[in-house]
């Protein structure tokens, strides 16, 4: 009699590793149900005679009809779509009476035309972002987008050096949406030293405020010492203790406790126990692009000076944190790639809406992006694109909401970079076909 042995081997539960088409179809869903409620509004306006359109009943009695159409969806899809093609018909009818005392109501019929179909044609670039298969994958939206934002904000690069380069070259223009992404919303979570070494959390207000007193202290009254790794040289050096005990009761009691890995991620270290001093790599970066130049003293001594701006720690932050992209925080990980989902999606619709599009408003809405955004941030963190670990983002609905509402309060600088990658895609989509 044959029987097989039981297997002893356990098998830890948890999350399944999302794939690929696991994600992209849930991507897709939502955006499939909004292009058909604006192609069959564009249809039923075209068609209507331009003097309807000044009786606004005649607006909710078709989208009435409309809806009574819509069956055999999920709950969640029907609620989306009912308050989606909702949405819609309120704002044309509040376009209708704000102009129809100064725009003929045939212009007025034009614009609201047009304005669908634009926003059907954004809704195609969305739709299209990718390829299920990902099948010449360089030759889609998704891949080209990333690619351009990440040369920016989060390089990839061989080592320390040409990644802090390539952050320096590009921080005259967005060194504010750099700072912005080591900064999220969410930093009260984060812990600055934590049991797994390796992870690197985002930088909360109290570690950006210490950075920018460190740059001050370095530039202002450093001291000198002697530079471990090379003889005859001194590097700056500060006292550990000018710099957190003025703040210890107020706001570094948890700084000064992880002074050692927030000093790694500036590319400082602790000599002695007791003097914050730039590592050995950090040096050659620095006097590379003049944040260190020497100076000859008398007993024959070269002397670093220090003259750092408020980004030379920072992009050094930045730089360790895109070196090491697979070992970032929850928290960081999060806020990165909403930000570049972010910045995808408004970056699109910048190039197909018109700044006068009256839906505008309905792309931007929180319950849109509820329903798009969180998969676009899986999708851009698979190892084609930024590698970052995406079981480390939050399905939860509350989190969603939490992160969500800080997308509203955009700096001028991300403004003017959405007005770049609307230029980019514009070059690529030119070029492709």
């Amino acid at each position: 009699m044959s029987y097989k042995k039981k297997s002893t081997r356990t098998i830890k539960s948890g999350r399944r590793r999302e794939k690929w088409t696991d994600i992209l179809p849930r991507y897709l869903t939502f955006i499939s149900h909004m292009r058909p409620i604006l192609r069959e509004t564009r249809r039923l306006i075209i068609h209507l005679d331009a003097d309807l359109l000044l009786d606004t009943e005649i607006l909710d009695k078709i989208r009435q009809e409309e809806e009574k159409r819509n069956i055999r969806k999920v709950r969640a899809l029907s609620e989306f779509s009912a308050m989606y093609r909702s949405n819609v018909y309120e704002i044309i009818k509040d376009f209708i009476i704000k102009y129809r005392e100064k725009i003929p109501i045939i212009d007025i019929k034009d614009y609201i035309i047009e304005f669908l179909h634009e926003s059907v044609d954004a809704l195609n670039a969305l739709r299209h972002i990718t390829t299920p298969d990902e099948i010449n994958l360089e030759n889609t939206y998704l891949y080209q987008i990333v690619k351009f934002i990440e040369e920016k904000l989060f390089p990839r690069g061989s080592n320390l050096k040409i990644i802090y380069k390539n952050l320096l070259d590009h921080s005259p223009d967005f060194y504010e949406c750099q700072r912005y992404l080591l900064q999220p919303h969410t930093y009260y979570r984060e812990r600055l030293e934590s049991p797994d070494y390796f992870e690197i959390p985002g930088i909360s207000p109290k570690v950006y405020q210490l950075i920018n007193n460190i740059t001050s202290f370095f530039n202002l009254d450093p001291n000198f010492g002697e530079f471990p790794e090379h003889q005859n040289y001194e590097i700056p050096m500060l006292l550990k203790n000018d710099v957190f005990l003025p703040y210890i009761d107020s706001i570094a009691n948890a700084e000064e406790e992880a002074i050692k890995s927030i000093a790694e991620r500036i590319g400082l270290r602790l000599i002695d126990g007791i003097f914050l001093a730039p590592q050995r790599d950090f040096v050659e970066i620095l006097l590379e692009n003049n944040y260190l130049r020497e100076n000859k003293q008398t007993d024959g001594t070269i002397r670093l000076l220090p003259q750092f701006s408020n980004e030379t720690l920072f992009l050094y932050y930045l730089s360790f944190a895109a070196q090491r992209r697979g070992f970032l925080s929850k928290e960081l990980i999060n806020w990165i790639s909403m930000n570049f989902a972010f910045l995808i999606y408004m970056g699109i619709l910048k190039w197909k809406l018109s700044d006068e599009n009256i839906f505008y408003t309905i792309f931007k809405d929180l319950q849109t992006n509820e329903k798009v955004l969180p998969y676009l941030m899986k999708l851009v963190c698979f190892p084609n694109y930024l590698g970052l670990d995406k079981m480390k983002i939050r399905d939860s609905v509350q989190y969603r909401k939490e992160i969500f509402n800080f997308i509203g309060s955009q700096i001028d600088n991300l403004k003017d970079f959405i007005t770049e990658i609307a230029n980019y895609c514009n070059k690529f989509d030119k070029k492709r076909n």
